[in-house]
């Protein structure tokens, strides 16, 4: 509940924004606006590392697009943070074990300040790429229990592989930092995602068990069950930081 309670309020100092500079509004510049592009590169810390650009088209408004690259050390801390909002160890373990890669996309609008802050609403989408997984792995996942010791279940004579995409929504903070007369400068935000809803699909190493109607019942199963913990446990804090360069 406290959790949600700081999601409603972070979202509510957002749509704020503008009526907290009101007072500045009346000492702005008269010039006329000029459209703005911008790319940047940088860090969602501990997400991944990413890139982007921005089309500012007003004083007030822009928008974003960006990718992101999910390698080491981020994808064991990604885990470890959802963790903390309550997921399964033992399905954190199996992702964790298993990690092969990732990446992300992500669209944005920014509402800007008549200042250096800034607030945006995003959506993204995140890959997971994990694999092999055995028996052993799916089932402990489904029942909640370690079954890596058991016998023929942890056998690599077959395998699966799993592949995880999420939705996510959320909202972020930021202000920018100018150097100078230079165009190159420095964002920092303040990142809080949720995961809205995802989609588990596998595949193992012996295509004709893979048709059999309990196998299939498995993954269904095992698909419901990740999904359902990863909702549920899905909060996403960042910190980003991003070098940024204003093309004009």
């Amino acid at each position: 509940m406290k959790i949600r309670t700081g999601y409603v309020s972070f979202f509510l100092l957002l749509i704020g924004f503008p009526y907290l500079t009101n007072a500045q509004d009346s000492l702005a510049s008269k010039e006329a606006f000029h459209a703005r592009h911008t790319v940047f590169a940088g860090f969602q810390i501990p997400l991944s590392y990413t890139a982007g650009y921005r089309f500012q088209f007003s004083r007030r408004l822009s928008v974003q697009a960006q990718g992101g690259l999910i390698a080491a050390p981020f994808d064991r801390y990604t885990l470890k943070l959802l963790e903390g909002f309550g997921l399964d160890p033992n399905l954190s373990r199996v992702i964790d074990r298993s990690f092969r890669g990732g990446s992300s996309a992500s669209l944005g609008v920014t509402i800007h300040a008549n200042s250096p802050w800034y607030g945006t609403l995003f959506g993204q989408y995140v890959h997971f790429s994990a694999g092999p997984i055995t028996p052993a792995d799916g089932l402990g996942v489904y029942f909640n229990r370690d079954l890596s010791g058991f016998g023929l279940l942890d056998s690599p004579a077959f395998v699966f592989n799993l592949q995880t995409n999420l939705w996510i929504t959320g909202i972020r903070l930021g202000r920018s930092f100018r150097f100078g007369n230079s165009r190159f400068g420095l964002n920092t935000e303040l990142s809080l995602g949720k995961i809205v809803t995802t989609q588990n699909t596998f595949s193992s190493n012996r295509s004709a068990i893979d048709g059999l109607g309990i196998t299939q019942r498995l993954y269904a199963g095992l698909n419901e069950e990740i999904d359902t913990k990863l909702r549920q446990h899905g909060f996403l804090p960042t910190l980003n930081v991003l070098l940024t360069y204003r093309l004009r």
